[in-house]
Parts: C-alpha cells; sequence; structure tokens
C-alpha cells in the first residue's frame, strides 16, 4: 500500500524532482545549453508545470546552486556546534563530515565551478559562493588558531589552510568519481586533508 501524501507534500516532491533534474542537466550541459523542456523531460512533467514552481530558467539555475548551499552550510558554519573535542579532534570529524558530503555531489560541485569559472555571467551566485567561504574562514580560524597554540598544528596563516583546504574537497569530488566508501582512495584523501592543517604529532 503505498503511502498518501497532502497535496502540499505531492507539491513539494514535484518541486525537488524538478530541481533535482536541473541540477543534473545543468551540471553536465551548463547554463546556456541546457533547454527547460530537456528538464521538464528529465524530471517527468510537463513544460508548464517547471513554470509552477520556478519563476524563469535563471531562477531555476540560481535554486539549483543556493538551496544544496543551504542544505551544507550548517556543517560549514557550526564548526564548533557539530564537532566536539580538542582541536585536532574537532578538525578530523569536520574533514570526514566533509568529504562525505562533498564525494556524494559531484553534480552539483560541477555547478559550483561552472559559477566561479564565470563570475561575471553569474554575480549574485559569485557572491553567495565567496560569502559562504568568507565565512567558513571565520568559523574554522578559531580552532586552526588553538591548535597552532596547542602546538598540533603548523604555524601557517589560518585563512591560507581553510582555502586550500576548500580547494581541496572540490579537486577530490572533481578528480575521482568513486563513491565514498567504494574505494579507499577517500580515505587516504581524507587523511591528505588532515595534513593541511598539520597535525604535528599524527595520532
Amino acid at each position: 500500500m503505498e503511502p498518501k501524501f497532502t497535496i502540499e507534500e505531492k507539491k513539494k516532491r514535484k518541486r525537488s524532482t524538478i530541481l533535482n533534474a536541473a541540477i543534473k542537466l545543468y551540471s553536465e550541459n551548463g547554463f546556456a545549453e541546457t533547454t527547460v523542456a530537456e528538464i521538464a523531460k528529465e524530471a517527468g512533467v510537463s513544460f508548464g508545470t517547471v513554470f509552477t514552481y520556478f519563476d524563469s530558467k535563471e531562477a531555476l539555475y540560481e535554486s539549483a546552486i543556493l538551496e544544496p548551499l543551504e542544505e551544507i552550510k550548517p556543517y560549514f558554519f557550526e564548526i564548533e556546534e557539530h564537532f566536539k573535542g580538542e582541536p585536532l579532534e574537532v578538525v578530523k570529524e569536520m574533514i570526514d563530515c566533509h568529504v562525505q558530503l562533498y564525494s556524494m555531489r559531484s553534480e552539483y560541485l560541477r555547478l559550483i565551478q561552472q559559477v566561479l569559472a564565470r563570475p561575471e555571467r553569474f554575480p549574485r551566485l559569485f557572491k553567495e559562493l565567496n560569502n559562504f567561504v568568507i565565512v567558513f574562514i571565520d568559523r574554522i580560524f578559531p580552532v586552526i588558531e588553538a591548535g597552532q597554540k596547542l602546538g598540533t598544528f603548523y604555524e601557517e596563516s589560518p585563512s591560507l589552510v581553510a582555502k586550500s583546504y576548500l580547494s581541496i574537497l572540490n579537486g577530490m569530488r572533481l578528480t575521482f568519481i568513486d563513491e565514498y566508501n567504494s574505494n579507499l582512495i577517500w580515505r587516504d584523501l581524507t587523511i591528505q586533508a588532515l595534513r593541511l592543517f598539520g597535525p604535528i604529532s599524527n595520532k
């Protein structure tokens, strides 16, 4: 017996289906080469239904970037709330969490790369992604600084460490197509990411 959904729940599910189809196709073909008709076909809905949930092709693209970003923000902005312990333990847990998140979001990461490569084409989206980096650096800064004071992390600019860390996260998913835990490469890369912070005494 199939579960019954309210009208509101059905709308949310349909909107989510359209958004996921858009993320897939935009990531594969880019904004200009992807048509609304193709997204509708991928989502299994009519052309007009897409515009019931999104005002335009541009609005759909913005949602494809910004809504997943909102989902992952807590894991980057609320570091000390999500991850507990000494700085080294916080960073270890954070990296493992981030690698899992990124390893399963190859399509979304390709979208991010499109925006970062064309800031003049997507100024609002570029600003949002840039703010994401700024806030993450601000939140991870005290953790790195505390680790440096304890002699656990390298005496390097916390901002540089944070930027390098985000770069390796993006590179991981774009370079390796294995799903998380399907290959030991992901665990090896987690270790490499940790080495950006130090740790001087890696136990």
